[in-house]
């Protein structure tokens, strides 16, 4: 299943494609089954579709504390989970999956993420939403 990236309102839908509201100076490129987005020339997270349901908060958290993770923020809502966390002084992280009309995209962080990258990163996945009319 191919994505499309729409970086802001005016362009044509896609009815296939997700809208993925990218900040500017940043791009979307194709990667496997998704995206990594970031600023040019520098990768911050990778957005990938899966199938299944959105899992609970809890069970992300248990997964990123099974990573040696510390500091765990949880943000959850209807179709949405997340968790931001720091692995070690200066390398913090996020795993999300979020609901998008048929779909479940799963968003993480990528190792050598800054601190306001992923602050970014998170909020470009919590703002996900279907293409179209």
């Amino acid at each position: 299943m191919a994505l499309a990236v729409c970086g802001c309102p005016q362009k044509p839908a896609s009815p296939s494609g997700l809208r993925v509201p990218l900040l500017e100076g940043w791009v979307a490129t194709p990667q496997g089954s998704g995206l990594a987005v970031g600023p040019r020339g520098r990768v911050v997270a990778s957005l990938e579709l899966r199938g299944g349901a959105v899992p609970a908060v809890a069970e992300l958290s248990r997964a990123a504390a099974a990573e040696g993770a510390t500091d765990v923020l949880l943000d959850e809502g209807e179709g949405y989970a997340a968790v931001r966390y720091t692995l070690a002084p200066g390398h913090d992280g996020f795993l999300a999956v979020k609901r998008v009309g048929a779909r479940t995209v799963w968003c993480a962080s990528v190792a050598n993420a800054r601190e306001d990258d992923v602050d970014n990163a998170l909020a470009v996945c919590r703002t996900l939403t279907p293409e179209g009319p």
